[in-house]
């Protein structure tokens, strides 16, 4: 499946100002720790119910490599 640049970019500009800002700035985290060879490892607080939809969301970050690991509380 091949990514939709159109509607990420639509859902992006759709966001108030300081939350694009702090979209930034967590991309920006998560490039700087890996080109200096870091783990990215996503926490959520959703406990053993994450659902489906973002589990398998979670699932495509690991596959693709962008994520290294995955802690619930």
């Amino acid at each position: 499946m091949e990514p939709d640049f159109a509607f990420v970019e639509s859902l992006y500009r759709g966001l108030m100002p300081e939350v694009r800002l702090a979209v930034d700035q967590a991309v920006e985290a998560v490039v700087r720790a890996r080109r200096r060879g870091g783990k990215v490892v996503v926490v959520t607080g959703s406990g053993p119910n994450v659902h489906e939809g973002v589990t398998a969301l979670l699932a495509e970050l690991v596959r693709k490599g962008l994520v290294q690991g995955i802690s619930t509380s």
